[in-house]
């Protein structure tokens, strides 16, 4: 997938932290990865990351696009 992406990093003691954002979607992942990571790894884990959660999204959401509260009987 070719999505364009933002991301945040913070440099908190020896860890770093990474919130990417979908610009299409505005979904959000937030991890930490070491300080030495490089920014095409970081950039790898982002799009990694988003993926997986957009796909996650897409397979939960429900058919007829109505809330999920409630039983229908």
């Amino acid at each position: 997938m070719d999505r364009e992406v933002y991301l945040e990093i913070q440099v908190v003691g020896n860890a770093a932290r990474v919130a990417a954002v979908d610009a299409e979607t505005g979904e959000e992942v937030v991890f930490q990865v070491p300080k030495r990571t490089t920014r095409i790894e970081i950039e790898h884990l982002a799009m990694a990351k988003l993926n997986w959660k957009l796909s996650k999204i897409a397979q939960e959401k429900r058919p007829d696009d109505k809330p999920g509260r409630g039983i229908k009987v």
